[in-house]
């Protein structure tokens, strides 16, 4: 009787430990999807959302071998559709660029788009603008054909050519900040960028903050405060959590430290796994999402910040129900104003059939139980 009990109490062990690892269809959160892209698959292309819409650019694919786009694609989640525009007038090809939308010179939106890693290790610090509801006639053997957008050059970033930056707009101003370059390393410096000022001018060093040195990070914005998670520096994982509030001229509370090490700051090692790099990022009603990414390997599970709230007003971090597409790196999140947010792209790798053409629709407030479909 003895060992009946035992038995059943390991089995039970068993079974409990292989639910906490696997997929958990309790937690909150709904991830529909997906739909293809209408090219091909890619990883480390950049993103920026304008009216609602997002516009990919760049990346690096495979076609027969390996491939470095400079072309760009409007994904409309209203229509659930695709549609391609004008391509980044650049020379060369590269992904892990660095993109944000920004108020433009004539108070109109814009997408801006630059830097990146190309073919051979080779590094850009070139910048261009994107008018959404301009045209770009190209001309082919077969004819002419009118691309919607149109891209011009703008100000290069300053300092040297770098890639794996992070990049948000706050206030129609745009940021870029971190990366790696060949001379210095990993970067911790941040630059805004505004499109009024004049040509030459509208690069600016951030002053008065301390950010930590990262490569491949994350960022989500919450009320005029960009949070940076994330990303790698000298081959370790970055633990060092850090939020932007630009209102704020000087002092701590301009670059605010929320979190050197989340195992010692929240008491519990189940933050740990916050840690990663390359990971999809996104904010929907005040909250901040985490999506996928790499640490020893690609990742799958979803987590979500609640800002200001616990201990110390720290915010709190909980897992939300994870991505259902297959696990990736190096892809693209988003959110648009009807508190949907969006995953797409990504990589698993560099060689053929290891790049992703999908994107994936994420509900926070639905119940994995309740879908229509379970």
């Amino acid at each position: 009787m003895r060992k009946t009990i035992s038995s059943v109490i390991l089995a039970l062990c068993v079974a409990l430990t292989f639910y906490n690892c696997e997929y958990r269809d309790d937690l909150l959160g709904n991830w529909k999807g997906p739909s293809q892209i209408n090219s091909n698959g890619r990883g480390g292309a950049s993103c920026f959302v304008i009216d609602d819409k997002a516009y990919f650019v760049g990346g690096r694919g495979y076609i027969k071998s390996e491939a470095y786009f400079l072309d760009t694609w409007q994904f409309d989640p209203d229509h659930n559709s695709w549609t391609q525009c004008a391509s980044v007038p650049a020379e060369k090809g590269r992904y892990y660029g660095v993109a944000f939308a920004a108020t433009g010179a004539d108070g109109k939106i814009k997408g801006y788009y630059g830097t990146g890693l190309g073919k051979s290790g080779e590094l850009f610090k070139d910048f261009y603008e994107f008018d959404p509801l301009g045209t770009t006639q190209v001309s082919s053997t077969t004819g002419t054909k009118d691309y919607p957008g149109a891209w011009t050059a703008t100000d290069s970033l300053p300092g040297e050519p770098i890639y794996g930056m992070v990049g948000f707009a706050i206030n129609g101003v745009g940021y870029v900040g971190a990366g790696n370059t060949k001379n210095q390393g990993y970067a911790n410096t941040y630059y805004s960028y505004n499109p009024s000022n004049p040509d030459g001018e509208k690069w600016q060093i951030v002053e008065h903050i301390n950010p930590a040195k990262r490569c491949y990070g994350s960022v989500f914005v919450i009320d005029d405060r960009a949070y940076i998670v994330g990303g790698v520096s000298n081959g370790s994982l970055v633990h060092d959590f850090e939020r932007f509030d630009p209102s704020i001229e000087k002092g701590e509370y301009r670059w605010y430290k929320i979190t050197q090490d989340f195992e010692d700051d929240y008491r519990s090692s189940k933050y740990t796994k916050v840690y990663r790099q390359q990971a999809a990022a996104f904010a929907i009603n005040g909250r901040g999402y985490l999506c996928c990414g790499q640490t020893a390997g690609s990742k799958s599970d979803v987590w979500e910040y609640i800002p200001l709230v616990g201990r110390d007003k720290m915010g709190v971090w909980h897992e939300v129900c994870s991505f259902e597409g297959s696990q990736r790196y190096a892809c693209q999140g988003f959110a648009t104003s009807k508190g949907i947010g969006y995953v797409g792209t990504g990589m698993i790798g560099t060689g053929k059939d290891q790049f992703y053409d999908d994107i994936w629709e994420f509900c926070p407030q639905e119940d994995y139980d309740k879908r229509p479909d379970r």
